[in-house]
């Protein structure tokens, strides 16, 4: 006696191999949001962080400012290591953030992914720019808040030194 239960063996039909390519798709489509996402808001976390912490060392208000906020207050320290371009990357991070964070259409993330790529070249050396634009995504996420924020880290650093030596 044959086992009644074995399905028959079967070539996929066409609209089950569009589906199964569509499911695919879709699937490395929400890879690509969690790299962004992910490294998007870590990322910023720590830039925060180091926003943070040079506010702190400046004696300025932190409490009910937003990011944005916090930036405007650091940039007007004037501090000499953090250029006007610092500043674009930081402030096109940021909008990346909010863009990402707050659910913003497709279209207005990619815009501003655009957007932070084009300050981090402005901010690079000319030897630099190849390396950026050979750069994945997450990649170059990454590498801008990582970069302005360790130039904001070396500020505060600067200034702690400056305050103790004024005792």
């Amino acid at each position: 006696m044959t086992d009644q239960w074995v399905l028959e063996e079967r070539e996929p039909t066409e609209r089950e191999l569009l589906y199964k390519k569509a499911h695919e798709e879709m699937i490395e489509r929400v890879k690509q949001y969690d790299d962004r996402i992910v490294t998007t808001l870590k990322g910023h976390l720590s830039l925060e962080q180091s926003l943070n912490d040079l506010l702190r060392k400046a004696n300025r208000r932190l409490r009910r400012r937003t990011c944005a906020g916090k930036i405007d207050v650091a940039q007007k320290l004037f501090l000499p290591d953090l250029s006007v371009e610092l500043w674009d990357i930081v402030k096109a991070g940021n909008n990346l953030r909010n863009a990402v964070a707050h659910g913003h259409k497709q279209g207005t993330v990619e815009q501003r992914v655009v957007e932070l790529k084009k300050a981090l070249l402005a901010w690079a050396s000319p030897s630099q720019r190849p390396g950026i634009e050979a750069m994945t995504e997450p990649q170059m996420i990454s590498t801008a808040f990582n970069q302005t924020g360790s130039f904001i880290v070396v500020a505060n650093m600067k200034l702690e030194e400056e305050q103790k030596k004024k005792g």
